[in-house]
C-alpha cells in the first residue's frame, strides 16, 4: 500500500513537472477556438443591431473580425412632433431639451466594420483591433426647404414644410483594447474600449446630423465601449 501511494506522488510530480515545460500556446490548446459569432447588445440603445463575426488567421494570435450593423427606428408621425428644422439649423418645443443627437422622424441605415484583431497573451484574453468601417444612413426628418415650381410659364421659389430625407456616407477608422474571457466551452464574453476616428459625406443644403459626438453624421473623434456575447469553436 505505502508503494502504491509513492508511486502515486511520484507520477503527480513527474506530471506536474512535464506540464510546466509545455509552452503557454499548448498549454491553453483546449481553450482555443477557430471561429466566433457574437451579438453586441449595447447597440440595441443606439437603435441598431450588430453581429460579428471572427475567424482565426492560421494558428497564431491573429483574427479577422466582420461587424455588419442595422439601424432602424421610427420616432412618430408628421403631427404633434415636438421638434422641427428650419435650414440646418433644429428648434423644439421641449425647453430642458438634452439629446445625445439630433432629433429625427425616421432611421434606416446598415454599414460593416472590419478590424484585424491580436491577442498579446497565450491565453487569447488581453488583444488589440484596429480597422476600418462604413455604414449608410437614411434619415427622415420634419423642416423646411426651398422648393421651386412652375405655374403659368413662371418659376416660383417657395419655403415648405415637410418629410424630407438626408443620405449620410460616414466612414471610420477603429482603435480598441479588449478582453476576453478565457474558456474552454463554446460560450464567449468580451469587454472592449477604444476611439473611432469618423469623417461623413452628406448634402450640404439639408441638416448634417453632426453637432454631437453620438451624431450619425459626426465628423471627429469618438469614445467607444461595449461588450459582446456570442459562441465560438
Amino acid at each position: 500500500m505505502k508503494q502504491i501511494l509513492l508511486l502515486t506522488i511520484w507520477m503527480s510530480a513527474i506530471q506536474g513537472y512535464a506540464q510546466s515545460d509545455i509552452p503557454d500556446n499548448m498549454r491553453y490548446l483546449r481553450t482555443q477556438k477557430k471561429q466566433t459569432f457574437a451579438i453586441q447588445p449595447y447597440q440595441l440603445f443606439n437603435n441598431s443591431l450588430r453581429f460579428d463575426y471572427e475567424i482565426r488567421l492560421g494558428n497564431g494570435p491573429g483574427w479577422l473580425q466582420f461587424g455588419p450593423a442595422f439601424y432602424l427606428s421610427a420616432k412618430g408621425n408628421m403631427n404633434g412632433s415636438d421638434y422641427y428644422y428650419y435650414g440646418n439649423d433644429c428648434y423644439s418645443s421641449n425647453f430642458f431639451d438634452f439629446r445625445f443627437r439630433e432629433p429625427y422622424s425616421e432611421l434606416l441605415g446598415g454599414g460593416i466594420d472590419i478590424n484585424y484583431k491580436y491577442f498579446f497573451d497565450s491565453r487569447r484574453s488581453l488583444y488589440m483591433a484596429c480597422g476600418l468601417s462604413y455604414t449608410y444612413f437614411d434619415i427622415k426628418y420634419l423642416g423646411t426647404a426651398w422648393l421651386n415650381y412652375t405655374e403659368y410659364g413662371l418659376q416660383y421659389h417657395e419655403y415648405v414644410y415637410g418629410k424630407y430625407t438626408q443620405y449620410i456616407h460616414r466612414t471610420g477608422l477603429n482603435c480598441l483594447m479588449g478582453y476576453q474571457i478565457p474558456s474552454r466551452h463554446a460560450f464567449l464574453f468580451d469587454m472592449f474600449w477604444g476611439f473611432a476616428c469618423r469623417y461623413s459625406f452628406a448634402n450640404e443644403k439639408k441638416p448634417a446630423f453632426n453637432n454631437y459626438m453620438y451624431s450619425f453624421g459626426y465628423n471627429g473623434f469618438v469614445f467607444l465601449t461595449g461588450v459582446r456575447l456570442g459562441i465560438g469553436k
